[in-house]
């Protein structure tokens, strides 16, 4: 594409240099320059593209995108901008040709729930013959190409591919998670979302946005951008205290949708029941009423389903074609995954991804409504991130558990140990294990298990790593599970052998 076309809708660019030339290829990153590409030189957390200009000019790049002035000798073009991170948004835009113009994007930003609705609403798409693409933290799928995830919501370059990929594929919609990181670092700047979906706001990213506060105002930047269309539909949780501020903020809005239990919403769920095998619920809208059934389970996951539900209606699917669907909704990676050899186990094994307070209380309600003997959570605390919630989770463990087993989670850079420590403070009683090694850790857990216990292995999910200092190492907590429960089996065998020699 030529570069005067590639700017024309830059917001006042100053330019200079020769404007000519083809770009072949647009990168942000130096190491992938090649003759012919823009580089765009982003700031980030740890790193400043503009330190790295000079290794793009000697790699060929024929124009660079930056905050600053050219120097005196620059020879390519040199288009100085006031954000290059909205700049990259708009030339990937351009340069993919506007993919997301013929997609029907639907957003989910919160703190928990985004992937399991994602994943829910990407299975009533496709239902509804809207073949779908999903965005988020466990795959990334372009239309029956599936890949694994790179970020929750990838930078502006690659998604936009991504979108171009989708609509190559056949496409008509796309389900993707939108992360309070992409949403400040304006990764999704100019996606023409059809929906946003927000579930829920607790603790979690501090260290990135400080406060509650600042966290809410980068969600609440999806909503702005949906709400500046009149067809635009806002789906927010209204049993949420920021989801209710989001009311309050667009109750005059054509689309706003509220969902919940209370008696104040557009999508209410009642009567719900919910056991090992799944959750059944009537769903209430505009004096109707709906059996649905899913195989998923939890509390939380009734708001999860109601919230894919109604955005697949908001969308224009019919209502009780997804109800339908919801019979088959799929199981979510390492969202209360159940974890099992042969399924006769006399204890249940269930990982999940909750990594904050509310998430861990969520999940051990869930549990304890199942009327278990006994709760046994193994968890830990993420290294590198907001420090102030590892008491809390240790507390919300603590509360709705029997016995907690304190591990080691991704410590990435810092002392397991001391992550552990920090987080031991939240206890209010003895008697919990401190295991810094997760494997050990998980194999405890299920070694102590007995008939009708369930035990949650919490906060890593679907991860199939555990980040150590930088170095990803191969480790998933289902797979520890179930090695754990085959050496469960054994020696239960072994024990009874030995009973029967006596």
């Amino acid at each position: 594409m030529n570069l005067r076309e590639l700017i024309s809708n830059l917001d006042k660019p100053v330019c200079s240099g020769d404007l000519s030339p083809d770009i072949t290829a647009i990168a942000y990153d130096s190491r992938k320059v090649k003759t012919g590409s823009a580089f765009v030189a982003l700031r980030g957390v740890k790193s400043d593209g503009h330190d790295y200009i000079t290794k793009a000019l000697e790699l060929g790049a024929s124009a660079i995108f930056a905050e600053t002035a050219p120097p005196e000798d620059c020879q390519v073009a040199w288009i100085h901008v006031r954000s290059t991170r909205v700049a990259l948004a708009v030339l990937a835009t351009a340069f993919y040709n506007s993919p997301a113009n013929d997609l029907t994007v639907c957003g989910v930003t919160g703190t928990n729930g985004k992937t399991t609705i994602a994943f829910l609403l990407h299975h009533l798409l496709n239902h509804a013959l809207m073949r779908c693409g999903l965005l988020g933290t466990v795959v990334f799928d372009v239309g029956g190409q599936i890949m694994n995830a790179t970020h929750t919501t990838p930078e502006s370059l690659e998604l936009q591919e991504l979108f171009s990929r989708m609509r190559k594929n056949g496409c008509r919609a796309a389900s993707i998670e939108v992360s309070s990181h992409a949403l400040d670092q304006e990764r999704v700047h100019g996606v023409p979302f059809a929906a946003a979906i927000f579930t829920n706001l607790t603790q979690d990213h501090l260290d990135y946005h400080h406060t509650m506060e600042e966290y809410f105002e980068a969600k609440m930047k999806l909503f702005d951008t949906v709400a500046a269309r009149k067809d635009g539909k806002l789906i927010i949780n209204s049993d949420d205290t920021w989801g209710r501020r989001l009311i309050q903020k667009y109750e005059s809005h054509p689309g706003l949708i509220r969902y919940g239990l209370g008696v104040q919403t557009d999508y209410r769920a009642t009567n719900v029941r919910y056991d090992l095998t799944g959750t059944q619920f009537e769903l209430e809208h505009k004096g109707r009423g709906l059996l649905v059934r899913s195989p998923l389970i939890g509390g939380f996951n009734v708001y999860n389903t109601l919230a894919a539900v109604a955005a697949a209606h908001a969308v224009g699917c019919n209502l009780r074609d997804m109800v339908t669907a919801m019979k088959s909704a799929p199981q979510v990676p390492g969202r209360l995954e159940r974890v099992f050899i042969t399924g006769t186990e006399p204890f249940q094994v269930f990982v999940d991804y909750a990594h904050t307070p509310d998430a861990i209380i969520n999940v051990l309600k869930t549990v304890r409504q199942m009327r278990p003997a006994r709760v046994i959570t193994v968890f830990g605390c993420g290294g590198d991130r907001d420090r102030t919630k590892r008491p809390l989770m240790a507390r919300a463990a603590e509360e709705g558990s029997d016995v907690c087993v304190l591990t080691s989670d991704n410590p990435r850079t810092e002392d397991p140990k001391q992550i552990i420590e920090d987080a031991r403070k939240g206890f209010g009683r003895e008697g919990h294990a401190l295991i810094v090694d997760r494997k050990e850790a998980i194999h405890t857990a299920v070694g102590h298990a007995r008939r009708g216990d369930i035990i949650i292995i919490a906060g890593k999910g679907h991860e199939s790593y555990q980040d150590i200092q930088g170095v990803k190492h191969a480790f998933d907590d289902r797979q520890v599970a179930k090695y754990a429960m085959n050496d469960w089996m054994r020696d239960r065998a072994d024990r009874r052998m030995e009973e029967s020699e006596l």
